[in-house]
């Protein structure tokens, strides 16, 4: 009587923690599906990648997801946003960025997308932030970090908010893409010199 009771205790705490306490799984059906979710940014950042020409070469890609805060009662959310974030090998010049901007904004349109910022050509960090609709809301990133040679780091993020709370690694990258790799200092890129886009 007593270790059944104890079992009971056990299993309704541990349901409890992991998101199927009574709240959350009410709430559930409030968020969009992973698959979903996933579809959604992955058409995002094809629409981007194939309006870049010439085509550019990448890492590899990575997720975040940042869960939604607890609900009121203690249960964990069963929400998030999710973002899926492609690494660009290709090492852009300086003078190249602006037409590479050029080519994403204009590729963004295609998805019913507004820049809602762009930073101005003065700035060290070069980026673009938009909106755009992939069967669903989509906030679209492009961030270009400048290196020591004058010449850039591009990655394009995609994401989605309110999405069914899966954890990052349980995602997969938008084909034939792996998986970014990364150390403690951040993602390990192997350059790649490309006679249109670095010079």
């Amino acid at each position: 009587m007593v270790l059944s009771f104890v079992v009971a205790v056990v299993g309704g705490w541990a349901l409890f923690s992991n998101g199927y306490g009574p709240l959350a799984l009410a709430g559930r059906s409030d968020w969009v599906r992973t698959g979903q979710a996933k579809d959604r940014i992955d058409r995002a950042l094809r629409v981007t990648m194939d309006g870049i020409t010439p085509a550019l070469s990448y890492a590899g890609a990575d997720f975040e997801v940042l869960r939604k805060p607890d609900l009121w009662d203690g249960e964990p959310s069963m929400g998030s946003d999710l973002t899926e974030i492609v690494v660009v090998r290709t090492v852009v010049s300086r003078a190249k960025l602006p037409a590479l901007m050029d080519q994403v904004a204009q590729a963004w349109k295609g998805l019913g997308n507004r820049v809602v910022e762009r930073s101005k050509p003065a700035d060290e960090i070069q980026g673009m932030d938009g909106m755009g609709n992939a069967d669903g809301e989509t906030y679209l990133t492009f961030l270009a970090k400048p290196q020591q040679d004058s010449t850039y780091r591009v990655k394009f993020l995609v994401g989605t908010a309110g999405v069914l709370y899966q954890p990052a690694h349980e995602y997969k990258p938008l084909p034939p893409l792996g998986r970014a790799p990364y150390d403690a200092d951040g993602y390990v890129i192997d350059p790649v010199d490309d006679p249109y886009w670095s010079h």
